[in-house]
């Protein structure tokens, strides 16, 4: 995916955004209510549900390129990130891309681990099974005896739609999503963390907190951050190489 491209989809995300936001400042009577603060999760779930919202930063279901794996691509990012941060630009822009070019590295991430999870998830009848019952989402829901057959055959649909939906910079829920589903645990990403709510900031406030704080922010955050990023990346994909694929196995008979 180039980067065109992808700056097209942030931009999406950043609407998207935008409308869970104003939704969320209503109720919580706060114009001023960011994901800081109390009751804004609560509230952010119930507005997922309400509106079956399904967010932009998800990007295609596996992230396709022909010709292309999701880690090729994800590489072609990085590296591009990497070129351009090394490009001269007069001194009073550089701050300008800096802070670009580190949600760029933080959005690159998020669209691999959505990609990546949404696939093997769903290319896998004891991974799918393992999603329906760890996730607080489809324990609650319910059916009769008679939907049963009917529930079986739309499961997979529902489940693709609803991993589409969900936010894969809330690395809370991603983490533990991870682990329960494809026994692929992360390890200590405290990183990754505090990546994305600078992320956040960059995105959402160019590069300010809500106290209007410059974030402080140099080259060597973005090659950091790159460096993280990838050994993350490459770390799952090792875990990948045995995963079980069953392809259309639903429908099997």
């Amino acid at each position: 995916m180039g980067l065109a491209k992808q700056r097209w989809m942030e931009r999406m995300e950043d609407e998207a955004w935008e409308e869970r936001a104003e939704w969320i400042r209503e109720r919580l009577n706060d114009p001023e209510a960011d994901e800081d603060t109390e009751g804004w999760d609560e509230l952010s779930e119930e507005f997922d549900q309400e509106h079956q919202f399904h967010d932009y930063d998800q990007y295609e279901d596996d992230w396709v390129v022909e010709g292309k794996s999701r880690l090729e691509i994800f590489d072609e990012n990085i590296e591009a990130t990497l070129e351009i941060l090394n490009q001269s630009v007069k001194p009073q822009y550089e701050k300008n891309l800096i802070v670009m070019l580190f949600g760029h590295v933080v959005a690159t991430l998020e669209a691999y681990l959505s990609s990546t999870f949404i696939y093997y998830a769903l290319s896998s009848e004891s991974h799918m099974r393992r999603l329906v019952e760890n996730d607080p989402e489809f324990a609650k829901r319910k059916f009769t005896v008679q939907e049963i057959f009917t529930k079986r055959e739309e499961l997979k649909g529902d489940l693709s739609e609803y991993l589409k939906g969900l936010i894969f910079h809330d690395i809370a829920k991603v983490k533990p999503l991870y682990q329960s589903v494809l026994d692929i645990d992360f390890g200590d990403v405290k990183w990754l963390f505090q990546a994305v709510q600078v992320r956040h900031h960059c995105v959402h406030r160019a590069g300010y907190d809500k106290d209007g704080n410059e974030v402080n922010l140099k080259k060597e955050d973005v090659v950091t951050l790159t460096d993280q990023a990838t050994n993350l990346v490459h770390e799952i994909e090792s875990m990948l190489i045995s995963m079980p694929i069953d392809g259309d196995f639903f429908w099997k008979t």
